[in-house]
């Protein structure tokens, strides 16, 4: 009797820790791939999102075409980036006055011509300004009111000096042309040439704060020295933010329990950060909060607020923007509509959520074709740390990853892979709660023993009754 018993327990023990299979898997998406790089990486599927049970993405795995597990890995997501901003031409308006006048003591005025040009107006007011005395160059003014950007730092060119010099300049900033305040106080500038090694510093870098005005000035030097007159300048603009591309789910609304709210299942478990919110009828505006769980019997937790509004101007409809929810798996979302004013009027807002899909990385091992593999309520998390795949690795931000080499330094790409439609593997099946042969295996056993000693006891008392009996029935019997 104890030898199936032990069989039984050793097979279920063998189901459990078995190789896992793209049949063990909900669903599946083959990967079209070249076959000449070591290293694919795809972006998921939105249908990945609502196959996959664990909000972690544990059970999203990537087969070869003989069924086994290939090394995976997920690349850093980046909700934004930054992109550098081609460098712009400034044009230098020379400020002049006379011997002894201080920069305080100039009046400076913009003209703006038909086609946007500057012109300006250098007057001084400094007391004992005479009429034609001579004026020489004491600053100049730059007009920075077409930039829609900060600028970073300004590179300066200048006539030639014939014996170098070294010079610091200071840069003011207004943005109403009668208050100036210091931005860099003394910003070194240098051409010299000694021993044949030629020394240049040509850039001055400046806070990154938007001005409208800009004013330059030397700072006094020693006697004799000269100041180079600038002859040009390019302004650095700030780096531009870019938001990453975005997919986006959208909801049908049901109401819920209480006027205003309205409820909306996304099917899935899409990391969203936005929401965007479409109202029913135009010239609208509310006041709304954003709740979000995970599943139906889980509290309601708050993710945002804002205003929503849908108006119309000139013939043009005017929308709220996304709002930003941070980031959340949540399948369901709430709307609350603050009902003041009539809430969103007649019909239901709908909602559409979205997300920065992840990036997987995978090594191309063994023959294609390649599938990724998810939704399996039992898998294990089983992915590397991208670092780990692919060590040394280094995001730039696009398809090229640095690996740390011993000797020179190497690139590795990374080539993309297409993902083709969804197909059914092990069905809806495996996104259910499985039997756990391991534990019911163990509870089996331990029932089972119970039941054994319970049946050696019971055997053990019999045993033992019909020993007394026996000895009761030879004993003689009581004198009278």
């Amino acid at each position: 009797m104890k030898r199936p018993i032990v069989i039984w327990l050793l097979l279920a023990a063998g189901a459990a820790f078995a190789a896992e299979r793209p049949a063990d898997f909900a669903y599946g998406v083959t990967l079209e791939v070249d076959g000449k790089e070591a290293l694919y990486e795809v972006t998921l599927p939105a249908a990945t999102y609502r196959g996959v049970v664990r909000a972690d993405l544990a059970d999203v795995r990537v087969f070869n075409g003989a069924g086994e597990v290939v090394p995976h890995a997920w690349r850093p997501r980046r909700t934004a980036g930054t992109e550098a901003v081609a460098s712009v031409a400034l044009t230098l308006f020379p400020l002049k006055a006379e011997a002894g006048a201080s920069l305080d003591g100039i009046s400076i005025q913009v003209r703006r011509g038909p086609g946007g040009r500057s012109s300006v107006d250098v007057t001084s007011t400094s007391a004992g300004a005479r009429k034609g005395a001579e004026q020489r160059t004491v600053g100049y003014f730059v007009d920075l009111t077409a930039l829609d950007r900060a600028l970073r730092a300004i590179e300066f060119e200048w006539q030639p000096v014939p014996d170098g010099f070294a010079g610091k300049l200071r840069v003011d900033a207004s943005d109403d042309l009668g208050s100036w305040r210091t931005l860099v106080a003394a910003a070194p500038l240098v051409n010299l040439e000694v021993a044949g090694q030629r020394l240049q510093q040509k850039r001055v870098e400046l806070p990154q704060h938007k001005v409208k005005y800009l004013r330059l000035s030397w700072l006094p030097q020693g006697t004799g020295a000269a100041s180079p007159e600038l002859v040009s300048a390019s302004g650095e603009p700030v780096e531009k933010t870019v938001e990453a591309v975005r997919e986006w789910a959208q909801a049908e609304p049901a109401k819920g329990e209480k006027p205003g709210e309205y409820l909306f299942d996304l099917r899935g478990r899409h990391p969203v950060d936005r929401v965007r919110l479409h109202l029913p009828e135009p010239n609208t505006v509310t006041q709304v909060e954003l709740l979000a769980r995970d599943k139906s019997e889980q509290p309601w937790r708050p993710f945002g607020r804002g205003v929503a509004y849908r108006l119309r101007r000139d013939g043009n409809e005017i929308t709220s923007p996304e709002l930003s929810v941070g980031v959340t798996t949540g399948r369901y979302w709430l709307l609350r509509v603050d009902q003041r004013g009539g809430g969103v009027g007649s019909g239901a807002p709908k909602l559409e959520a979205g997300w920065v899909p992840h990036t997987l990385v995978f090594a191309a091992r063994g023959e294609p074709p390649f599938q990724l593999a998810y939704g399996n309520r039992d898998a294990k998390p089983a992915g590397y740390a991208i670092e780990t795949l692919i060590p040394g690795y280094r995001d730039a931000g696009g398809s090229q990853i640095r690996a740390a080499r011993t000797g020179p330094q190497q690139t590795t790409n990374v080539s993309s892979a297409r993902a083709l439609e969804q197909q059914e593997l092990g069905g809806e099946s495996r996104l259910k709660e499985a039997i756990d042969w391991k534990r019911w295996s163990l509870w089996g056993a331990l029932v089972l023993g119970v039941l054994i000693l319970g049946g050696m006891a019971w055997r053990l008392m019999r045993q033992l009754d019909a020993g007394a009996n026996a000895s009761s029935s030879k004993s003689p019997g009581k004198p009278e």
